[in-house]
């Protein structure tokens, strides 16, 4: 029997998992996942939290309900991942062995930058994040008692869970605003730090031509150096500044804590680097990265995590099995972006329906 350890209980574990726990009975296998929050989110629903479309009664699950019978669930933080004694070390349940690792730690936020970020968030009066549920919900109470200002929505740098997220809130917020008749005591900045809202065709022509419709001024090539958020003003490192009356900025990204202190498993920014094809380590022949823990160049989504699950589970029945792994990841975005509530562009379906599709599909591995 073979021992494979999954640190990481989101999205990405959970559907590597449940796939695994499906095609291997637990004599031939065992499953566990090192996961120290009991508590698992659908983090699409942030945005619509914000907007009030969406009270959050089925946004948040336990974290132990998403799996199949027969999965190891071990709810502590890995601290340190040993790849020449193949264990991990755990802060409350010692050492624990693998045979094969899968790290799914997920992206952390970085409140310490751009300065002045975190005072403005702590403060919660005019700067407003909706990547967490509590500031979703701080947000939703802002929108609905702004009457009037400048609304930025902004990211601090690449990359991001979501890439299209900061569009995404600024045109809800548009339509938002005009739903309420107020529309006219408004004015909407998106900022980005990359040169354009969308990096590649025919997306940049098409997102142009709706934020000009919608007056919805772009700044790009901004990168936030410091939030001023007594005096309602973000700088750029090159010396630009954009006045803001309620701001909706994505901290930073990088990787687990755990990757930085793991031997020889991922960059400066605490990706696990891996090749992009097969989503093994570059240094170790027995651990794997999925989902937005690893340096693959591929949008950070649920979606792009739900193909990585698919093509390990495969790669991974494959060497379990004696023979030649052959599945390959190549990158696959689904990203809705709502240029109106409930409205989706580019996307195969709106929000109501990627929901159940997550609890009941995406999750357990079935699609």
């Amino acid at each position: 029997m073979k021992r494979i350890v999954i640190i990481g209980g989101g999205s990405a574990g959970v559907m590597f998992v449940n796939r695994m726990r499906r095609d291997f009975t637990e004599d031939e296998v065992e499953l566990s996942v090192i996961e120290r929050s009991d508590k698992h989110y659908f983090q699409p629903a942030f945005t619509s939290i914000a907007f009030g479309l969406d009270e959050g009664e089925d946004v948040v699950r336990p974290t132990k309900d998403l799996f199949y019978e027969g999965v190891n669930l071990i709810t502590d933080s890995a601290t340190r991942i040993n790849p020449k004694n193949n264990t991990v070390t755990t802060s409350k349940h010692g050492a624990v062995s693998y045979d094969y690792l899968i790290v799914a730690t997920g992206a952390k936020l970085n409140f310490d930058e751009p300065a002045g970020m975190k005072e403005g968030l702590n403060k919660g009066e005019g700067v407003f994040t909706f990547y967490t549920m509590d500031g979703a919900l701080k947000l939703r109470d802002a929108i609905k008692n702004c009457d009037g200002g400048t609304i930025v929505s902004m990211s601090s740098e690449n990359p991001i869970k979501c890439p299209a997220a900061p569009i995404n809130f600024i045109l809800m917020a548009e339509d938002t605003m005009r739903m309420f008749g107020r529309r006219n005591k408004f004015k909407f900045v998106l900022s980005t730090p990359m040169q354009s809202v969308i990096p590649n065709q025919p997306y940049l022509e098409k997102f142009n031509s709706i934020l000009d419709s919608k007056e919805i001024g772009v700044v790009n090539n901004f990168s936030p150096g410091e939030v001023d958020y007594k005096n309602g003003v973000v700088r750029s490192y090159n010396g630009k500044k954009i006045n803001f009356d309620l701001l909706c900025i994505i901290p930073p990204h990088e990787g687990e804590q755990v990757i930085h202190d793991s031997e020889e498993l991922g960059d400066a920014a605490g990706w696990v680097t891996c090749d992009k094809y097969h989503l093994l380590s570059n240094y170790y022949s027995n651990i794997y990265a999925i989902g937005d823990a690893s340096d693959v160049p591929a949008s950070k989504t649920m979606t792009s995590a739900r193909i990585q699950a698919k093509v390990l589970t495969d790669r991974m029945k494959a060497v379990l099995e004696g023979k030649e792994p052959t599945a390959t990841y190549k990158p696959e975005v689904l990203c809705p972006i709502s240029p109106k509530n409930k409205k989706s562009v580019f996307a195969h379906y709106n929000y109501d329906e990627l929901k159940p599709l997550y609890w009941n599909l995406i999750l357990k591995g079935l699609i």
